[in-house]
């Protein structure tokens, strides 16, 4: 198999990558593109804009011959994934935030969705927080104030540190499920002990692909 990994943070090579190594992959099933600049415009605008997404929808097509599955692991991209129209040409297209959606929705019990950037809050909640959901099922989701500033700034100490406040603050609240919604924010999983770490994106994407 060989899956392909659309990022916009060359940072999120290194969590894909230790993900697959834990799940038996060989080194060679993933490939990687990194294109910073979709994002960057996507968040100049306050979101993808119908332009945008068409362009990035042709420029997926001329990849998808090439690979068994595409995964799209920026969350502010990751609507595309959702209206892209596969033809017998095409390989499957993911959004990774979507795999961490539907596994939340499975467990019982309060749920928090944690975001750090502001352009992915819309996308996130849509996914998140469907109307067909139960209303008891919906989780709270929420934006950690100047997380992605700290990111971007290249501050990741600060980055990991705002995130693992922001999981405590959501267990102490009553959260029985804590849900990270961006990929880079996994990095920050580490450092939280193990009955308080939240649920990531990598491992579980790749799980769901295979």
């Amino acid at each position: 198999m060989t899956i392909a990994c659309l990022h916009t943070a060359a940072s999120n090579i290194a969590l894909f990558d230790d993900a697959a190594h834990a799940l038996g992959l060989p080194v060679t099933a993933l490939s990687h593109i990194v294109m910073p600049h979709l994002l960057a415009e996507a968040e100049s605008s306050g979101g993808m804009t119908p332009h945008q997404q068409q362009r990035l929808d042709q420029f997926l097509h001329t990849l998808t011959p090439w690979f068994d599955a595409i995964l799209i692991t920026c969350s502010t991209l990751g609507p595309v994934a959702d209206s892209f129209v596969v033809d017998e040409h095409d390989c499957p297209i993911y959004r990774t935030d979507r795999m961490l959606a539907d596994h939340l929705h499975q467990i019982a019990g309060p749920a928090l969705v944690l975001c750090a950037a502001e352009s992915t809050l819309a996308a996130t909640r849509a996914l998140f927080c469907p109307a067909s959901l139960p209303a008891d099922k919906q989780p709270q989701v929420a934006l950690i104030p100047d997380a992605w500033a700290a990111f971007k700034a290249g501050d990741h100490q600060r980055y990991h540190a705002l995130i693992a406040e922001a999981v405590a603050q959501g267990r102490e609240q009553g959260a029985q499920q804590v849900a990270l919604a961006q990929v880079s924010m996994a990095a920050a999983a580490k450092s939280i002990s193990a009955e308080s770490r939240p649920l990531t994106i990598p491992q579980l994407a790749l799980k769901a692909v295979i």
